[in-house]
């Protein structure tokens, strides 16, 4: 394959996603595991016993996952109501308890939080129902004893991923299972599957004003988590070093980078915040509406943001000090460096590779932005 070829997929990849540009996207990996290893049980608990664990907090809905949690119309959330009174079967919940004391929702969020919004907030009332007109517009206290009974008492299916399931194996298997109307996107898989501090540090960076104007998106790419996808990259290549990188091993490396910052204080992560911000407006300052996009002399089209590239070159400019910062912001210096770029871009195959997706060759992608900065500024 030519470069031609390659920047040519660029053409493909805009066209089939017009709502936004995003380019060097990771590709599917190919799982090696142990089947031994995988620990998935079915249990039937009653719709009473999965909202006890809701009210001990024992069972968690992921509130701030905000495009799965409380999405449904309330016509919606009565229907499923009205099922379960006239005994029509629902389908299973996935749920991830590899943590004995607090289960994760992955599928079946909205069904549960329409119940609990229903039999333990008592908020809902019903509507729009198709069989049980007679209970329109009333709250779980105003229906029948009877009624309240069957919703309690009804068994569901639900598969339990248990301890000791590899994280990568328990990753691949909700990625199996999401199969609906709307599958989760790799990091919606990630934020459900790694709750805590690290989820809200993603959203605070990817709505900062720095972040937002070098890497614009539209409302749907924001609403499937693209851009703290894209905070993540820089997060997880800053907090390990890209030679740890495993080639094809993405989703495992950025479900530890999410776990690891879990772990780091809150004084850590406001310094990280700062070097992010700074490092994002030292982006602006050297490429402008360019950055992080492919730039070549045998093509003149603008090329899409690209996640690629926004990893190697976000982590190496942060870690410049601030004399080789004003050295990069001077225009002698922007007008070497984006020569030599679009030197590798058009002349360097492996380079251009490396940077058409986002699994493979990290190290050699590194090493070439690392090189062009070091050859600016020496």
């Amino acid at each position: 394959m030519t470069q031609a070829d390659i920047l040519d997929l660029d053409s493909y990849d805009e066209a089939s996603n017009l709502d936004e540009e995003i380019d060097g996207q990771e590709l599917p990996n190919k799982l090696i595991y142990d089947p031994e290893k995988i620990n998935i049980i079915t249990r039937e608990p009653t719709i009473e016993q999965l909202l006890r664990r809701i009210n001990e907090q024992a069972l968690d809905l992921a509130p701030d996952f905000q495009r799965h949690a409380n999405i449904w119309k309330d016509d919606a959330k009565s229907r499923l109501v009205e099922s379960i009174i006239i005994r029509i079967p629902i389908p299973a919940f996935y749920i991830d308890a590899t943590n004995e004391d607090r289960w994760l929702v992955i599928d079946g969020l909205q069904r549960l939080f329409a119940l609990k919004q229903f039999v333990n907030d008592k908020t809902l009332k019903l509507s729009g129902l198709e069989y049980l007109s007679h209970l329109e517009g009333k709250t779980y206290n105003e229906i029948e004893r009877r009624y309240q009974r069957r919703i309690q008492e009804t068994q569901v299916t639900v598969y339990l991923v248990e301890k000791g399931t590899p994280p990568e194996v328990k990753y691949n298997i909700f990625k199996r299972i999401n199969t609906g109307g709307e599958p989760m996107s790799p990091q919606e898989l990630r934020h459900a599957l790694n709750p805590g501090k690290v989820t809200h540090f993603l959203t605070k960076l990817a709505s900062s004003t720095e972040f937002k104007k070098v890497v614009p998106l539209s409302n749907s790419r924001i609403m499937r988590m693209d851009d703290r996808e894209f905070v993540l990259g820089f997060l997880a290549f800053y907090l390990t070093k890209y030679t740890e990188f495993k080639d094809g091993k993405r989703d495992a490396f950025f479900d530890e980078a999410m776990s690891k910052i879990n772990q780091i204080s809150n004084q850590e992560l406001t310094i990280i915040e700062k070097i992010f911000k700074e490092t994002m407006n030292l982006a602006w300052n050297i490429f402008g509406e360019n950055a992080f996009r492919k730039l070549s002399r045998k093509q003149k089209k603008r090329y899409p943001v690209n996640k690629a590239l926004f990893e190697a070159w976000s982590v190496n400019l942060s870690q410049l000090d601030e004399n080789e910062k004003k050295l990069l912001e001077s225009q002698s210096s922007q007008k070497n460096l984006l020569n030599m770029f679009m030197d590798f871009v058009d002349n360097d195959l492996e380079f251009l590779i490396s940077i058409s997706q986002a699994s493979e060759k990290v190290e050699y992608r590194f090493t070439i932005i690392e090189k062009i900065i070091r050859n600016v500024i020496s």
